[in-house]
C-alpha cells in the first residue's frame, strides 16, 4: 500500500501543478498588463513548490509556522524585486521621451533591475523584476508624446502595470500557499525538483564557492610546501595560520592518501600540498611560506 502510494505521488504533484497553472492565470486574466499573468504563474509554482519540498507538513500550529517562515521571506523579496523592477521601467522609460536612446534605455532597464532583484534577501528569482521592468518601460515609450503635464502621462499607464502586477503576486502567492499545503498533506515525504528555483540546487550541481559561501574577497589555494618552507615538520596548530592570518586549510594532499579537514595535531611535511581558503590579500604570504609552486582553483 506504502509503495502503491509513493508511485502515485509524482503524477499528483504533476495534476496538483496543473492545477496552479490553470487557477493562478484564470484569477489574473482579467488584470491590466502584460506581466500579470507571467507573475501570477511564477510565484504560485514557487509558493507551490517550497510547500511541497517541506519534510514535514501538518495542520498542526507548528507545520504552520514552517510554512510561514519558510514563505513570508520569499513574499516579501519578491514584492520588492517586483517594486524596483517597475520603478526601473519608469525611469527608463521616462528618459527616452526625454532624448534617451531606446536601445540604451531598455538595457539599462533590464539590467539594473535583474542586478537589484539578485542582491535581495529572500528573493528567489531576477526574472520576475526583469518582466516588470520592460512591461513598464514599454508602456511608456508607447506613448506619443508627453504633454506639458508629463507626470499624469507617464502616472496613467504607470498606475496601471503596478496595480496589475502587485495583484498579480497576491494572487499568485495565494494559489501555490493554497494548493501547495492541500497538496503536501496527501505526500508521504517532501519532494523537490532539481529544475525549480523555489530552492538551491542539489550539492551535486552547485559550484564548491556557492556552496561554501565563499565571499569575492576569499581566494581557494593548492600550494606545495617546499623542504625550506618554516611550515615543516610544524603542527597545523603551531602555525597558528587561521588567527593570525586568516588562512585555513581545508585539506592535505599526501601521497597515498588525502587528509581532509585536517586536525590541530596534523603535521605538515615536505612535498605536501595544501588546500587553504585566504584572504586574496594574504595569497603572496601563503607563497613566501610554503615556498612552493601555486594553482588557484
Amino acid at each position: 500500500m506504502a509503495r502503491k502510494r509513493k508511485s502515485l505521488a509524482v503524477p499528483f504533484i504533476l495534476i496538483a501543478r496543473s492545477i496552479v497553472v490553470g487557477v493562478a492565470y484564470y484569477l489574473v486574466s482579467g488584470l491590466p498588463g502584460v506581466t500579470s499573468s507571467f507573475v501570477s504563474i511564477f510565484v504560485g509554482f514557487l509558493a507551490f513548490d517550497l510547500i511541497v519540498a517541506m519534510p514535514k507538513f501538518s495542520l498542526r500550529l507548528k507545520h504552520w509556522k514552517s510554512m510561514l517562515l519558510l514563505v513570508l521571506p520569499r513574499i516579501s523579496g519578491t514584492a520588492i524585486a517586483l517594486a524596483a523592477g517597475l520603478i526601473m521601467g519608469i525611469v527608463f522609460g521616462a528618459l527616452t521621451k526625454i532624448g534617451l536612446p531606446v536601445v540604451i534605455g531598455a538595457v539599462l532597464s533590464l539590467g539594473l533591475s535583474y542586478n537589484i532583484a539578485n542582491a535581495i534577501k529572500g528573493n528567489i528569482s531576477g526574472y520576475v523584476g526583469m518582466i516588470a521592468a520592460i512591461a513598464m518601460f514599454d508602456e511608456i515609450v508607447r506613448l506619443e508624446g508627453l504633454s506639458e503635464e508629463w507626470l499624469l502621462d507617464i502616472a496613467g499607464p504607470g498606475a496601471q502595470v503596478f496595480y496589475g502586477t502587485f495583484m498579480a503576486l497576491v494572487l499568485g502567492w495565494f494559489v501555490g500557499v493554497v494548493v501547495g499545503s492541500i497538496t503536501r498533506l496527501f505526500l508521504p515525504r517532501g519532494y523537490r525538483s532539481v529544475k525549480s528555483q523555489a530552492y538551491n540546487r542539489p550539492l551535486r550541481m552547485r559550484s564548491f564557492r556557492d556552496v561554501t559561501q565563499l565571499g569575492d574577497d576569499m581566494v581557494v589555494m593548492q600550494v606545495e610546501v617546499g623542504e625550506a618552507s618554516e611550515l615543516v615538520y610544524k603542527t597545523l596548530r603551531d602555525t597558528d595560520l587561521g588567527s593570525t592570518l586568516g588562512i585555513h586549510v581545508v585539506s592535505i594532499i599526501r601521497s597515498p592518501e588525502e587528509v581532509i579537514s585536517p586536525r590541530g595535531d596534523d603535521v605538515i611535511l615536505p612535498t605536501d600540498q595544501l588546500v587553504v581558503v585566504t584572504p586574496a590579500e594574504q595569497t603572496n604570504t601563503v607563497i613566501e611560506l610554503t615556498k612552493g609552486r601555486v594553482r588557484s582553483e
